[in-house]
């Protein structure tokens, strides 16, 4: 896993009428992606197999909901998660690369996580047990991993 300055976004209008931001990535000045929730790429990775982590947050000091995706070369989302939200005090500090698939970071009450990034996906329910943490609905693949420590 190595840091990029590759992706930059631009802010788009909501398709749902709601009041949570939307961004479109932008990769060499062509669009990358359909619609991502959120307005603020604040970190971004290339994994050794192609495929880009990118932590975006909905630019809210000291009320953000942190969005993870991990998206595959051709644009695709294969996974993603997010938590915070309203009155949540989260700001994301202290991000470290451990290893070729896993990222520290602080981001809720200074509490550190490990987002560990599988090569083989499972068929998983989302996460229901973890406060805070909320992910796509269904059973589907999974490849991010988050723990608290």
């Amino acid at each position: 896993m190595e840091k990029i300055d590759r992706f930059s976004s631009n802010l788009l209008k909501s398709s749902d009428n709601s009041q949570a931001p939307y961004l479109q990535l932008i990769k060499g000045n062509e669009p990358f992606s359909g619609q991502l929730k959120g307005a603020l790429i604040v970190a971004q990775y290339h994994l050794y197999d192609g495929h880009y982590l990118l932590f975006i947050t909905d630019d809210i000091p000291y009320e953000e909901t942190l969005r993870i995706y991990l998206i595959a070369s051709n644009a695709e989302v294969l996974d993603s998660l997010e938590f915070g939200g309203y009155l949540a005090n989260g700001t994301l500090e202290d991000l470290n690369i451990v290893g070729e698939q896993a990222i520290e970071f602080n981001f809720i009450h200074k509490k550190r996580c490990r987002l560990t990034v599988k090569s083989d996906s499972g068929w998983t329910k989302p996460l229901t047990f973890t406060p805070g943490v909320r992910r796509p609905g269904g059973l589907k693949k999974r490849y991010l991993n988050l723990e608290f420590f």
